[in-house]
């Protein structure tokens, strides 16, 4: 059976008789009774142990009841419940005791029967008190404080900044904000699972408490009790820094490079070890803003400048990163919902066989036409996409879309319905990408040998053994693979035995100055007699002059794309030219290229 504690009680009063008859009359109710004889020695009592009650008569030599009760309140709180008991009942005297801070108020002579249920009604009020501060403590933890770090969230840094912010303000001090995100953290996540992406943010966390602790940088380590007011987790891997306490702003960057160092050290995690290291930005006050917004905001651009220039550094924003940055970030944004609202679509730049003249095959461009930003070039929203991880849900979609097309043409009857389509680094490495191509080649019903990935030579070479063994795999389905931007990467021809590709695609800027005698031509020249040793086909990309062209049919280059022969074009308009060129007489392959493009 369960011991319940007997509840303490601290009775004050200068008489002697009324303070025994008071212990007796608590002691036979089952509470365990301190005394005191005036309302200092009470208010010491009530420092040095804790007490369910305190009972206070109001006439005591030197501190009275009102006195202490006042400094009782003061000092535990508006939960403890306080007693005054007097001679006094006269309004004015009750008021004075509700005004002092008092509980209740118990007037003399004392009904000694009803004194232990008053007492009893009170301490039973005291603990639902208790239970209604608790729940109320919980909602606040929930409101206010992250669950997974125990950090405070974007509420209470928002608060919080409001009243530093107004501090700084009134002394004309700086204060300094410090905006933290986690270096490929989203890679980590997918590849080692959620919960160790959890753990790995809690382990940064305290991290971060440690670094500020031991900061020297700011003058003095947090107060106690102080730890986490002014560092934040405001969702995902995106943490804040206050630094309220800065006599120079060159100090935060101090604390910026004392947090790189401390999160940039080896966690093992799972019996994984992981390395993350942050990208910090910082912004100070009133240089770089003055209020809320635009602190935040500048801390956030110069974290993504630091992040851009070098992940695991720390920038102090400055106002030229301004409109690119800003511009980036809308971009972004906008990035996220595209899939969405339908403003992503495909166009299709067709392969012609040089040595017949005829379509081989198209390739899937992406296009991102936004009804804010207008129409989005792609040199400048893919590498935002790569960046962010967002190419692989943009990616799936374009390959879902092109294999989906070409199975249209295919069922049109159209025999070179093959589509190329362009694979980043991050699919690539995407675990499940190879179970995804087979999905989408089954849900699109398209024959794998008319999908062609093609991957940039420089994402090969930087994930060479791991990317062999993705395009053994994908050969295994029956999808052809091609190298894009060959010449750029820096491989060796002999690499390229190591890899199942069926083309090669020679890099445009090769191709641009190859009619004119120089190093461009023999490169161009050199890829060409490579691929027929080894047996693969070449596309030429970015054939823009008949020159070019001329060129390339005489080095017997298999395929070519580009303006001269034809733009990207919608699907509707990519069907015709493939009706045209199955439907061309037997001719000349110059006369089949001409009606084509012409």
């Amino acid at each position: 059976m369960m011991r319940v504690t007997p509840r303490r009680i601290l009775v004050a009063d200068d008489d002697p008789d009324a303070l025994m008859l008071m212990d007796a009359t608590l002691r036979a109710a089952g509470y365990l009774v301190s005394t005191a004889v005036d309302g200092a020695e009470a208010l010491r009592q009530s420092r040095e142990s804790e007490y369910d009650l305190v009972m206070l008569d109001v006439d005591m030599p030197g501190l009275d009841g009102y006195g202490a009760c006042e400094a009782l309140r003061r000092e535990a709180g508006q939960l403890l419940p306080i007693v005054i008991v007097t001679g006094m009942d006269d309004d004015e005297s009750i008021d004075k005791a509700y005004r002092a801070g008092a509980t209740d108020f118990i007037p003399k002579p004392i009904s000694w029967a009803l004194i232990a249920h008053r007492v009893r009604y009170l301490l039973r009020g005291y603990h639902i008190t208790l239970d209604l501060h608790a729940a109320q403590e919980r909602i606040r933890t929930l409101a206010y404080f992250d669950s997974l770090t125990g950090l405070p969230n974007r509420e209470y840094f928002r608060t919080r900044l409001a009243s530093v912010l107004q501090h700084a303000k009134q002394a004309q001090r700086p204060l300094g904000l410090l905006c933290i995100d986690l270096d490929n953290f989203k890679r980590i996540n997918d590849t080692l699972g959620h919960s160790v992406g959890d753990e790995l943010l809690r382990m940064v966390a305290t991290r971060l408490r440690e670094a500020l602790r031991s900061s020297d940088a700011v003058g003095h380590a947090p107060a106690e009790g102080k730890d986490d007011e002014d560092l934040s987790r405001l969702g995902g891997d995106e943490f804040m820094v206050l630094l309220p306490d800065l006599v120079a702003a060159h100090e935060a960057g101090s604390v910026a490079q004392r947090i790189v160092d401390v999160i940039g050290q080896p966690m093992l995690l799972a019996e994984h070890e992981v390395l993350v290291t942050p990208s910090i930005g910082i912004a100070v006050f009133p240089t770089d803003g003055q209020d809320h917004e635009t602190l935040v905001r500048n801390a956030d651009l110069a974290m993504y400048f630091a992040k851009r220039r070098a992940p695991g550094t720390f920038a102090f924003f400055e106002s030229t990163m301004s409109a690119d940055a800003l511009k980036r970030l809308t971009m972004e944004g906008q990035l996220r919902s595209a899939v969405e609202r339908n403003e992503l679509s495909l166009v299709y730049q067709p392969q012609f066989d040089l040595a017949t003249g005829l379509v081989s095959g198209m390739e899937a461009l992406l296009r991102w036409d936004n009804s804010d930003l207008g129409k989005v070039p792609p040199s400048e929203f893919i590498p935002i996409a790569e960046q962010t991880g967002l190419i692989l849900p943009i990616g799936e979609w374009v390959l879902r879309t092109a294999c989906a097309q070409a199975s249209n043409w295919q069922g049109e009857g159209l025999k070179s319905a093959r589509v190329a389509v362009n694979v980043s680094g991050l699919q690539l490495c995407n675990p499940g990408f190879c179970e995804l191509v087979s999905n989408v080649l089954r849900d699109t019903g398209l024959s794998a040998d008319c999908l062609e990935l093609e991957i940039t030579e420089s994402v090969i070479m930087q994930n060479d053994g791991r990317a062999a063994r993705v395009m053994r795999e994908l050969k295994s389905i029956g999808v052809q693979l091609a190298i894009d931007d060959f010449g750029t990467g820096h491989s060796s021809f002999s690499r390229l035995r190591e890899f199942p590709i069926d083309r090669l695609k020679i890099d445009r800027a090769f191709v641009k100055r190859a009619h004119l005698t120089g190093p461009d031509q023999a490169i161009a020249s050199a890829i060409i007699a490579l691929a027929k040793t080894l047996n693969l086909e070449v596309v030429a990309e970015g054939v823009e002059e008949f020159a070019q062209l001329m060129l390339l049919q005489e080095e017997r280059c298999t395929l070519a794309q580009g303006y001269l022969l034809s733009r990207p074009l919608p699907a509707a308009d990519a069907l015709e030219l493939l009706r045209r060129s199955e439907d061309s007489p037997d001719s000349s392959r110059t006369q089949r290229l001409r009606r084509l493009y012409i």
